[in-house]
């Protein structure tokens, strides 16, 4: 593991000159951590991307081997939700409806909401869950690793696996998707810890990721929020901004590029694969924390259904720290998939 830790640092200074992966569908995000990792996999872990890319086979309209990259797959797991037609550009493919109905519980695998209290992830303990990302990735290593997992609920071929890791590795890199806050449910104004309400998670207010708290335009100002809510804006508007910051708005492949080209701080992930996916939550747990701390929140309402909604509003410091982060952690996300990759299928003929 170790070799191949080095040969990937290596790597980075390889990748920025390889041919652009084909265009895909939406999501810039999760495109651009596949296609960091398919950067890496094609400079220097040649046996490792073959062996990927044969699990990652399809099948065109003529029944033919159609190879598909990291990079198209990593949107699969959302553009399964049928809701997210208008996002994904397409309706799901008879893959991802199987897909779907073998894994009903496929809105969950994407996140966990540990408090934002809390200094780690701990299993079982308020705001996580048996299918959250964190299970999900493991679940997902010991089958590639042919140990035969089992949770109720989950099954997955192998090429369903590997494209939902590509997915989730992402997800587990945005703040909002591993750490979220909770207020006290009656007046909806106090943040609590759930770990210390008796009921947890069902005796408080939940933000769900940030979902239920608005963002609006800074007083007085004509111009428009830049996302609908905090999870959405870390989701896009984010990724967005770093994307234009370089000059590269829009130009998903290219600044992918850039990311693989040039090594992210503190990227490698000590001790086993099976260990990775909790290290990765606690490392970012403070930015989860920080990305809510630096914002002054306030309940708005109760909407129709007598849940709590909040409002705040970004600062142009907050969104250039934002930015900054999201560089960051999808450089990060491309790196560690890679490693994962290669940690699962060895670099050997």
């Amino acid at each position: 593991m170790r070799k191949s830790i080095q040969a990937i640092a290596l790597a980075a200074t390889m990748a920025a000159f390889l041919p652009a992966p084909a265009v895909a569908w939406d999501y810039p995000g999760h495109r651009i951590v596949g296609a960091v990792a398919d950067a890496i996999l094609a400079a220097n872990f040649h046996h490792t991307r073959d062996k990927v890319a044969k699990l990652l086979l399809g099948r065109d309209s003529d029944g033919k081997d159609l190879e598909r990259s990291l990079r198209e797959v990593a949107v699969f797991p959302d553009c399964a939700k049928t809701k997210n037609v208008p996002f994904c550009g397409r309706v799901p493919s008879k893959e991802e409806v199987a897909y779907t109905a073998r894994n009903k519980g496929n809105g969950g695998y994407h996140f966990t909401d540990v408090p934002l209290e809390q200094p780690k992830y701990v299993a079982n303990a308020p705001g996580t869950e048996k299918t959250d990302i964190v299970q999900m990735i493991n679940y997902i290593i010991a089958q590639l690793q042919h140990k035969k997992p089992h949770i109720d609920g989950v099954d997955l071929t192998d090429t369903e696996a590997v494209w939902l890791l590509a997915h989730l590795v992402g997800d587990i890199h945005q703040p909002l998707h591993i750490g979220a806050a909770y207020y006290d449910k009656a007046t909806c104004m106090t943040r609590v810890d759930p770990t210390n309400v008796p009921g947890g998670t069902g005796s408080v207010a939940q933000t769900i990721g940030g979902n239920a708290i608005e963002l609006q335009a800074a007083a007085g100002s004509p111009t428009a929020p830049l996302a609908d809510n905090l999870h959405l804006f870390w989701d896009g508007a984010a990724v967005a901004w770093a994307m234009q910051s370089k000059g590269l708005a829009g130009a998903e492949q290219e600044y992918a590029r850039l990311l693989a080209g040039d090594l992210p701080g503190n990227w490698q992930t000590p001790g086993d694969p099976e260990t990775w996916a909790e290290q990765w939550v606690n490392e970012a747990l403070p930015l989860a924390a920080k990305a809510h701390d630096d914002l002054t929140i306030e309940f708005k309402e109760r909407d129709s259904h007598g849940s709590c909604v909040w409002k705040t509003t970004l600062s142009k410091a907050y969104s250039d720290w934002a930015q900054t982060v999201a560089r960051d952690q999808l450089a990060k996300a491309g790196f560690r998939l890679a490693a994962l990759l290669v940690a699962l299928f060895p670099d050997t003929p």
